[in-house]
């Protein structure tokens, strides 16, 4: 039975990818630094699922949790890393401060993760697959993401080399790209009715992404469906990266 690393478990995507997997019959290793939230998670998945809480930024913690998860189910071949976080905020408005915690917690966190995880899948040598979670602002420009779009533009260029690397040794690496997605970490663009509404209207359909909107897409490339693909970013975001809807329209 195939094992599956989380990190970011109990946010909207992370939770979303666990509840599809675990329905599935899959193991899944819930990490996040929300104790309450994954001891919960963990409990209404049951048997298949096991807590191990970490801080992603901290190497060490990264280690400890992919070393429990691996005791607990045997080999972990494969990691959906869903940490991240939201900065809104133009470039002469965005303190030293704020640019650096940003890249821990997407860019830093990331490549903790992934190194971990590359590291244990070359030891047990069975094909792996990882999937990082990016944003559409990093293909797309969108005003006053300056210090997020550059992050996660460093975790989709984590994620294509590290691809490159690993292929030949049958570790598929993808990146997603979601567009703005409905969950606590975006409360404040999302938190009423009003602002789902308003943000809505900007979409190319109209709609703002649920955390299960790109836990089907991670699902499908963590899957033995998806074992000819690796490198790929890939948007998840009702074609705002790319789509433009005329004036007036």
């Amino acid at each position: 039975m195939a094992t599956i690393w989380i990190t970011g478990a109990s946010g909207a995507v992370g939770s979303a990818l666990a509840r599809r997997l675990s329905m599935r019959g899959l193991n899944v290793v819930l990490t996040s630094r929300d104790e309450g939230r994954l001891a919960e998670l963990a409990g209404e998945l049951g048997e298949h699922a096991f807590a191990a809480p970490a801080d992603a930024t901290d190497a060490a913690q990264v280690q400890s949790a992919i070393q429990a998860g691996n005791q607990r189910f045997g080999e972990v071949t494969g990691v959906a890393h869903c940490v991240g976080s939201i900065l809104i905020r133009p470039l002469h408005l965005t303190s030293e401060a704020d640019m650096r915690a940003t890249l821990e917690q997407n860019y830093v966190s990331a490549w903790h993760v992934l190194r971990a995880f590359v590291t244990a899948a070359l030891a047990h040598r069975k094909p792996a697959s990882a999937v990082l979670v990016g944003t559409v602002a990093a293909k797309s420009g969108f005003p006053n993401h300056e210090a997020i779009a550059g992050a996660k533009g460093a975790v989709a260029a984590l994620a294509v080399t590290a691809a490159a690397t690993y292929a030949d040794r049958g570790i598929r690496v993808n990146c997603v790209h979601p567009g703005l997605t409905v969950s606590s970490m975006s409360s404040k663009l999302t938190g009423t009715a009003e602002s789902i509404a308003r943000m809505s209207k900007l979409n190319p359909m109209r709609r703002l992404g649920q955390g299960e909107d790109a836990a089907a897409l991670i699902d499908f490339l963590l899957g033995d469906d998806a074992t000819w693909i690796t490198g790929q970013q890939i948007g998840v975001d009702g074609g705002h990266g790319i789509l433009h809807s005329m004036a007036g329209a």
